[in-house]
């Protein structure tokens, strides 16, 4: 997708992140020869300015890690979700903190530099729209997701495509038919937010619109069903959910049942059946963040009563977490 995108003359991702894996490695081995170096004298060196020093080699690892998250397959998408929902809950303190837009003035004040700029600052623009700088940056990732979503169509129709084919040899229908209508209803909200955002965009014309929403040349119902789509693929999960523990719950009772009877089972299903427990579970959990927001947006009464965005931030946070989680931990 667009995360391979770069500019003329620039490396790729992948060569950069291996660039810097060198660079990381050289760092660690001046920092193990300043530790000999300080074995030999018995002089602390990193004592003196020892939290800088750490401060620094944090960050620096930070930064190298961050790299490498964002080459890794998705990790541009997934890291944008999660800065995008974090914004979103930070955005939503803010309006019930008003100490905290005082406190980040500060800190900014702080750390700004004393050369005069001719143009007015990012900061004075923002202000003067009435818009927070938190909540204006959140607006301006979550366009930037939503841009790289013009090229999700792909991967969905392959998935498409390969359902289509029939079920392999051995799955269950039952699950075969779910993944049919999920992968349908993600390409349908797709296809249906990709039109709408060419539109808003100037790409894509009214009467494009106008012939596939019933002479309406606005795009709010178009989005409204396309949100309904997205509704649509994230029930088939619990529907997915329902019949993978149905059909584990009869595998768990064979197998004890021929325990009892004396019959020999296969080894190591303990640790089988932790893990399932454990893939269940998440994929539950996510499904279950997701479910209200895609509830919310579908709805054209004006949604769940109490929405907010720190809500829509917690549940995004919840529903990414995992997938964050091991590419960050792929990253050591």
């Amino acid at each position: 997708m667009s995360d391979e995108d770069t500019k003329p003359g620039a490396p790729a991702p992948q060569e950069v992140a291996n660039k810097a894996e060198h660079v990381e490695d050289a760092g660690s081995a001046v920092e193990k020869k300043l530790e000999a170096v300080e074995k030999k004298l018995e002089i602390p060196i990193k004592q003196a300015p020892g939290s800088a020093l750490k401060l620094l080699s944090d960050v620096d690892k930070t930064v190298l890690r961050i790299n490498k998250l964002l080459a890794a397959p998705g990790g541009l998408a997934s890291f944008l979700s999660t800065f995008n929902y974090t914004l979103y809950i930070l955005a939503y303190a803010q309006t019930k903190t008003p100490a905290l837009t005082s406190i980040l003035q500060k800190f900014l004040s702080l750390i700004r530099t004393s050369s005069v700029v001719t143009k007015p600052s990012t900061a004075t623009l923002v202000n003067a729209g009435a818009v927070p700088p938190i909540a204006a940056l959140a607006v301006l990732i979550s366009k930037a997701r939503t841009t790289l979503r013009l090229f999700g169509c792909f991967p969905l129709y392959a998935w498409l495509r390969a359902l289509s084919a029939g079920p392999k040899p051995g799955a269950d229908v039952v699950l075969h038919r779910i993944a049919l209508l999920q992968a349908s209803s993600y390409f349908t909200y797709q296809a249906l937010e990709n039109i709408s955002l060419l539109a808003d965009s100037g790409v894509v014309g009214p009467s494009i619109i106008a012939a596939i929403n019933r002479g309406d040349s606005k795009t709010a119902r178009v989005y409204l069903w396309a949100y309904r789509a997205w509704l649509g693929g994230v029930s088939c999960d619990f529907l997915r959910l329902g019949r993978e523990w149905q059909l584990e719950s009869r595998r768990r009772t064979t197998r004890a049942r021929m325990q009892s009877e004396g019959k020999a089972v296969a080894e190591y299903q303990d640790e089988e059946d932790a893990r399932f427990d454990q893939r269940w579970w998440t994929d539950a959990m996510i499904a279950g963040a997701w479910f209200p927001m895609a509830l919310h947006f579908s709805s054209s009464t004006g949604g769940i009563p109490g929405w907010n965005l720190g809500w829509m931030g917690l549940c995004g946070l919840v529903a990414g977490s995992t997938r964050v989680t091991q590419l960050w931990a792929s990253t050591v």
